[in-house]
């Protein structure tokens, strides 16, 4: 698409002309609008922000990857120079990159080695209403890095958000708002509840697919699923039914191979159904999509007082993040939304996303910020301050690791620690296998603990009694069947 067609373009001379008057700008911008793309080279271009690198924070690696190349072929440019991007374990940037796509646990690290960003003119903090722990953060920090960097540009952008508290904290700041073009959404709700316990999501999800064909729909589809594996089975069930035939049926989620993400968001000659989890509800989007089909579910992370860590959780969605996905099948025309759950339901949904400050594990987070010489945690600039008994905890968490002294410093071990890219507990892990001697076997438990299965699911009834006989049946841990099959790969190459 032409950026000029775009309806953030509409806010290009306003931008250039703010850049010279200010140094913090909020941007409100609907989702579709083109402000993840094109916020950044406008800044780039237009040369009044000041020599340097334009870093754009992203909360999901998919998204990072996704945009930076979208923008380096809008460029005409190669994918790693002039733009490029960098996540945990990848990185494509060189001496060349001026705008680098970045998810939010990166800058924050970079601070550690480069407390005042050398080389950094402005940093974007795309999609803020989702409310990410390392977005608050990075915030934060550059905030208070102004003080000596007034030449540094702020600038944060969102799609819904009560704009009210967020200015407040930047202020004095810039306001720029642009309304985009949207096409009227139809919504249509279930008639009763869906019991998914008799009737899986997935099946409800292919129903309505083959409802709204039936009904004349134009265009592409998306569908919205909480994880990969709801994805999978979607895919299945859909791709079941008589009336997929003339389509694609493509999953698109942060485990897929890149050029399977690509051609989920990609233009491949024929009508497609991509089935997502909510990184299509923001961060990306797709072309051509008319019906979205919305599941109202998502996989959050909420910690576990139990177990002292956070864990993924399938819940409902706000009402604010339903009307996000809902408004992807108006981007290009009128379009219609079919909700997996009954208006009576919808009325009881949360306005609102809690933010992930109030519901997160903050061990990692405190543990930086230590790092990087904040020593009194409670009197930290906050956008939104953790309860108390949240903060009690992770330092009592910390001081137990060995990674703070009983006056809450910082320690050697702590500062070893935090050149982990990892949770305190596995970092205090890797430290305690040098000592013992097993740092390969504390490696292998951190990589199987942290990462997702290495077992494949849905393989068939013949290929799991195959795997209860090499790794164990059902009596053994789960865990322990993991390392058996890690092992079993290693041998056998």
């Amino acid at each position: 698409m032409n950026p000029k067609k775009l309806p953030i373009y509409e806010l290009r001379e306003e931008l250039a002309q703010a850049l010279t008057e200010s140094n913090r700008f909020l941007i409100e911008a609907p989702t579709g609008s083109g402000k993840s793309t094109q916020i950044p080279q406008m800044v780039l271009d237009c040369g009044n922000a000041g020599p340097g690198e334009v870093v754009v924070l992203q909360p999901r690696r998919l998204a990072a990857r996704l945009l930076a190349k979208r923008v380096a072929f809008g460029r005409n440019v190669k994918l790693g120079g002039e733009v490029g991007y960098q996540v945990r374990m990848e990185r494509h940037v060189s001496a060349s990159t001026m705008i680098r796509y970045v998810t939010e646990g990166i800058l924050l690290r970079q601070f550690l080695g480069d407390p005042e960003l050398k080389g950094i003119s402005t940093i974007i903090f795309d999609e803020f209403h989702e409310r990410h722990i390392y977005g608050d953060i990075t915030l934060a920090r550059a905030l208070l890095l102004q003080k000596t960097r007034p030449d540094l540009k702020v600038i944060v952008m969102s799609a819904t958000l009560d704009a009210g508290p967020l200015r407040d904290y930047l202020a004095p700041c810039r306001e720029l708002k642009s309304e985009g073009r949207m096409f009227p959404v139809d919504i249509h709700y279930s008639p009763k509840r869906i019991d998914f316990k008799h009737h899986p999501v997935w099946d409800a999800a292919a129903d309505a697919f083959e409802q709204a064909i039936k009904d004349g729909a134009e265009g592409d589809v998306l569908v919205f699923m909480p994880g990969a594996y709801e994805i999978a089975r979607t895919v299945e069930a859909i791709r079941g039914k008589k009336c997929a035939r003339e389509f694609a049926v493509l999953p698109l989620h942060g485990e897929l191979r890149a050029n399977e993400q690509d051609a989920a968001v990609g233009d491949i000659g024929q009508r497609k159904v991509v089935v997502a989890t909510n990184v299509a509800e923001t961060s990306i989007t797709i072309d051509g999509i008319r019906v979205v089909i919305d599941s109202g579910l998502a996989r959050i992370a909420r910690y576990d007082p139990r177990r002292g860590i956070d864990t993924l959780l399938v819940e409902r969605i706000s009402q604010a993040s339903a009307a996000q996905r809902a408004g992807r099948g108006g981007r290009t025309a009128p379009g219609t939304c079919m909700r997996l759950w009954t208006e009576k339901e919808h009325a009881a949904r949360p306005a609102q996303e809690l933010p992930e400050i109030l519901r997160h594990d903050l061990a990692e987070v405190v543990l930086t910020l230590k790092a990087s010489g904040i020593d009194d945690i409670s009197t930290f600039q906050w956008l939104e301050k953790p309860n108390e008994e949240s903060l009690q905890r992770t330092l009592t968490l910390l001081t137990d690791l060995g990674a703070l002294d009983v006056s809450g410093a910082i320690t050697e071990t702590g500062g070893r620690m935090i050149r982990f890219p990892m949770h305190p507990r596995y970092a205090r892990m890797l430290i305690a296998g040098e000592k013992y001697e097993c740092v390969r076997q504390a490696c292998l438990i951190a990589a199987l603990t942290q990462g997702r299965s290495i077992l494949e699911r849905n393989k068939g009834k013949q290929t799991r009694g195959q795997r209860d006989d090499l790794l164990g049946d059902d009596d053994v841990s789960d865990f322990k069947r993991l390392m058996r099959a890690w092992s079993f790969a290693d041998k056998n190459n």
